[in-house]
């Protein structure tokens, strides 16, 4: 059964960006693995992430965001299964610069409309640098 976790959180104002770049290459080859898929925006101070998965690998994904010393304040906006799932198909982990912050995500509250959330991380990702 393919799920679906989407939040954001505040980074850590001591955020270093060499370990940042190390979650991604580690969690791109994890996403691989276990075919979860997903977009990381990052606009300097917030995380906004949306990924989609088989049930097991991706409640162990959430598990391991939530410990993450390198941010706070997580709010969920999606947890549960998608509208439609395939979002982000060709991305184990699409990370993204936003060149400001992302206000169009935090107008999403639990439970989010899943379709809404994935059009605006989509807009988003279609107007920032990939990286």
């Amino acid at each position: 059964m393919i799920e679906c976790y989407a939040y954001l959180s505040r980074a850590v104002p001591d955020l270093d960006l060499r370990d940042l770049s190390k979650i991604i290459v580690n969690s791109r080859g994890f996403n691989a693995t276990y075919h979860i898929t997903g977009v990381l925006l990052f606009d300097g101070a917030m995380f906004y992430q949306y990924l989609e998965g088989p049930s097991e690998p991706l409640a162990d994904v959430r598990q391991r965001i939530e410990a993450s010393r390198n941010h706070t304040d997580i709010q969920v906006l999606l947890d549960g299964m998608p509208n439609t799932p395939g979002a982000f198909p060709s991305w184990s982990l699409g990370y993204l610069m936003l060149d400001e912050p992302a206000h169009s995500l935090h107008a999403f509250v639990m439970p989010a409309d899943h379709t809404a959330l994935v059009d605006a991380f989509a807009a988003l990702a279609a107007k920032s640098d990939a990286m």
